[in-house]
């Protein structure tokens, strides 16, 4: 356990005295700064259905794409390509340690991403004063959709940590990780899609599409539904992603 505590630390040292992540930081609020300012500005215009917090949300998949293999893909590839992993696995914590650490350093960071942006709603709000809508900062919808970002980071980090492990490459690992995201994001979306009720066959499909409909999951979690069926998922995915990443850190060593 103290060997554990001790990689964590490093990890998180490293992660956080890197200018990397500080600048990978800047861009994800730049990025999430400029969706709520712009449905801000729709919802002064025009009454929307929905509030400038769920807008943020509905556009989840672009930072999770965007961003997300930024800070996944130096994790094992640049260890592999710097020769420096071997050395690391020769701790008495072993591979799995070093695969929890470096997992519970990248989802503390995207989860305190995510926390940073809360801070927006609530600046926005008492920049307008008394003229602003009550559901400009709303609660239910913030604190609903930053639970299930971190939720579904289990899987979504485990999935980025786990394409770094199979590369050298860091930019490679951050393009396997784009990619597998892409699948996982919009999976249920192009299962659900097929003609499953013209091909029998293909009827199968149903029960997948609806555990992978990402977007589904967090307009539940906004709306204060928790279903078991996503946290089963992105539990079960995480704990076999980190299964296979162990197995690949010790192939390379």
């Amino acid at each position: 356990m103290r060997a554990f505590r001790h990689l964590l630390a490093h990890e998180l040292s490293a992660t956080w005295l890197a200018w990397s992540t500080w600048a990978t930081w800047a861009l994800f609020l730049g990025l999430l700064g400029t969706i709520h300012w712009y449905a801000l500005l729709v919802c002064s215009q025009t009454p929307q259905p929905w509030t400038p917090i769920e807008a943020v949300f509905r556009w989840f998949p672009l930072p999770l794409l965007c961003i997300l293999p930024l800070l996944t893909m130096r994790s094992f590839a640049e260890e592999r390509r710097a020769g420096t992993l071997g050395a690391l696995l020769t701790t008495q914590a072993g591979a799995g340690a070093v695969v929890a650490a470096k997992f519970l350093c990248l989802w503390l960071t995207w989860v305190i991403f995510w926390a940073s942006f809360a801070a927006l709603p609530h600046i926005a709000g008492a920049v307008l004063g008394g003229s602003a809508d009550p559901r400009v900062a709303d609660p239910l919808a913030l604190g609903g959709g930053l639970v299930f970002v971190a939720l579904s980071g289990l899987l979504h980090v485990a999935v980025g940590l786990l394409c770094s492990s199979c590369t050298r490459s860091p930019a490679l690992a951050g393009l396997l990780a784009f990619f597998s995201l892409l699948a996982l994001t919009a999976g249920g979306g192009l299962i659900d899609a097929l003609p499953t009720d013209g091909w029998e066959w293909l009827g199968w499909l149903q029960g997948p599409a609806d555990h992978l409909r990402s977007l589904a999951h967090l307009e539940d979690f906004a709306a204060g539904i928790v279903d078991s069926r996503p946290l089963a998922l992105y539990a079960t995915g995480s704990l076999l992603c980190l299964g296979l990443t162990t197995l690949a850190v010790e192939a390379a060593d």
